[in-house]
């Protein structure tokens, strides 16, 4: 691999049925390991006698992610063809560090461990990495970043020596998605456009692009969410919000994504879920001129300027809580003291106060968001994942 080629952002491959096609050209004549969610079906290989490990996506843990590592290195391969949602893809990107020299995946694993965020030393990745989603909205095809889940949490890995060499979107993986997952999905990638433009530090190059590919990712799951050209555009701009400089500017200013992360992980909900819950909550402190969570003013720039396309509310808060109710997304159950003290806890450890990541926030902050979050007076049912591949919808 040239280092010209290993800078490059991944090579985006997209269309109904090309999936197969583009795995069997990208990999012949060379040692090829598929990783895969054991709970999906997408034939990709099975004729060329590829070898194969079958991940339960629900269980995916450092363990996991340390088996995988071992069989990479006990027969190192020439590309790794990793198929299934965010936590196989991020687990390939993660195990693959195992090909690296200087012992990375040690470092990364080992870090993680005590830190929340890790960032990786600026390498190229050491193996080809074909990603294949099944899944919406997590962009883990295309970008940087392995969520790694151990002891402590999801831990976040971030580095180019992550970055898959080629992501493919095949809409033939994401037709058999429920209704469910598919909003779910780009509540994800739209909510991350939003995050981003809660910073003041931000190009009008920056702006342009996150409301653009806001607006599409509202009308398209609003208009056309269950045909498989429908997914296929979702998907693509999901991708795209990591190809564009939609992203750029100050890489924390998703502050919603950290507190949700420890909701999500002592609560065992999905992300979404948890997301769900807080976001609404701390776009009031925003919008209240609490600027330890964003700046206003590119908060209320932002949706405004999305908002009135989709008949939503033109205050943030009021808007996104009726986004997330248009949808249907849950939210959790209501958590205890007990629990609220330990999310609060585990968030200021992680992220707060001294990290860069919630600047002066502390436990009694995120008590505070806590208190004022949507909860649900029942518990949400198979909280910790969607239905992805189901044949009946699940509304």
């Amino acid at each position: 691999m040239t280092r010209e080629s290993a800078e490059r952002i991944p090579t985006l491959w997209h269309g109904t049925g090309l999936a197969r096609e583009r795995v069997v050209s990208l990999t012949a004549g060379r040692e090829t390991l598929v990783i895969a969610d054991s709970a999906v079906t997408v034939p990709l290989l099975d004729d060329y006698g590829a070898r194969m490990i079958a991940v339960d996506a629900l269980a995916v843990d450092v363990t996991t992610v340390t088996d995988i590592a071992r069989e990479i290195v006990r027969r190192p391969p020439r590309v790794i063809v990793a198929v299934g949602g965010g936590s196989i893809l991020d687990a390939s990107k993660i195990a693959a560090l195992a090909l690296a020299p200087g012992r990375v995946f040690d470092y990364a694993v080992g870090h993680a461990s005590r830190s929340a965020l890790t960032f990786l030393p600026d390498s190229p990745p050491p193996v080809e990495i074909v990603a294949v989603p099944t899944t919406l909205g997590t962009s883990s095809e295309t970008n940087s970043v392995g969520i790694l889940k151990n002891e402590g949490g999801y831990r976040l890995i971030v580095g180019r020596s992550l970055r898959p060499r080629h992501a493919i979107i095949d809409p033939s993986n994401l037709i058999t998605l429920s209704h469910a997952a598919v909003r779910e999905g780009a509540m994800e990638a739209f909510l991350r456009l939003a995050g981003a433009s809660t910073s003041s530090r931000r190009s009008a190059r920056a702006n342009g692009d996150a409301v653009a590919l806001g607006r599409a990712l509202l009308e398209t799951a609003a208009r056309d969410s269950a045909s498989a050209a429908g997914r296929l555009r979702l998907a693509r701009l999901s991708a795209a919000t990591q190809r564009t400089a939609a992203l750029r500017g100050d890489p924390y200013s998703a502050r919603h994504w950290y507190l949700a992360n420890e909701v999500a992980f002592l609560l065992e909900v999905r992300k979404m879920v948890a997301t769900a819950a807080v976001i609404a909550a701390i776009w009031r402190r925003i919008c209240s001129g609490d600027a330890r969570w964003g700046d206003r003013e590119s908060l209320e720039d932002f949706w405004t300027r999305i908002a009135g396309g989709v008949a939503l509310p033109l205050h943030p808060p009021a808007g996104i809580a009726a986004l997330i109710d248009r949808w249907g997304i849950p939210c959790p159950r209501r958590p205890s003291a007990h629990d609220i003290g330990r999310i609060s806890a585990a968030t200021e450890r992680a992220w707060g106060n001294h990290h860069p990541m919630l600047p002066g926030l502390v436990a009694q902050d995120f008590c505070d968001v806590l208190r004022d979050s949507c909860w649900s007076p029942q518990p949400v049912g198979n909280a910790c994942r969607p239905s992805t591949f189901a044949s009946e919808e699940v509304n």
